[in-house]
C-alpha cells in the first residue's frame, strides 16, 4: 500500500482490492482490482444493483475478506488482522446500519442503542446522557 503520507486525509484506502463469489451460479467478480481513497465526512455510495456497493462495505467493516489486494481503515491494515484483532476492530471502530435492519423487539428504543456499548463490555447505564444524544441525532429520541 502506498505511504500514507499519500493520503494523510484518508478514513479508508483500497488499494487494488477485488472479490470474487464463487457459487451455483459461477464465479462472479463483484470488485476487480478497486482503487481507492475516502476521505473524512459525508461520503455517498450509489449505483445499480449488483455493482459493489454492498460487498465494499462488507470488507470496510472487516465483515467479509477480499479475495485480494489490501484494505486500511483509520490507519490499520484490516486486511492483515488475525481474528483478535478483527473483533477488536469491529468493536472499536465499526457501526453499519444495514439496508434491511432489525432491532430487538423486546427491547426500548434506549436499550437497542445500548446493546454495543454493553457487547463492548461497558455498562449502558453509565452512558445514558450519550445514548441520549445519539437518539436525538437519529430523531427517534
Amino acid at each position: 500500500m502506498r505511504d500514507s503520507a499519500e493520503h494523510p486525509d484518508s478514513i479508508a484506502r483500497l488499494e487494488s482490492v477485488s472479490k470474487v463469489y464463487h457459487g451455483g451460479g459461477g464465479r462472479v467478480v463483484a470488485l476487480d482490482r478497486l482503487t481507492l481513497s475516502i476521505p473524512p465526512g459525508l461520503t455517498v455510495l450509489a449505483g445499480p444493483s449488483g455493482c459493489g456497493k454492498s460487498t465494499l462495505i462488507n470488507l470496510l467493516g472487516a465483515l467479509d475478506f477480499p479475495t485480494s489486494g489490501t484494505i486500511e481503515v483509520g490507519g490499520i491494515r484490516i486486511d492483515e488482522l488475525d481474528e483478535t484483532g478483527l473483533d477488536r476492530f469491529r468493536r472499536r471502530s465499526v457501526g453499519i446500519v444495514f439496508q434491511f435492519f432489525h432491532l430487538m423487539p423486546n427491547l426500548t428504543v434506549a436499550e437497542n442503542i445500548g446493546l454495543p456499548i454493553a457487547i463492548a463490555g461497558n455498562n449502558p447505564d453509565t452512558e445514558s446522557a450519550r445514548i441520549t444524544e445519539l437518539a436525538e441525532k437519529l430523531g427517534i429520541a
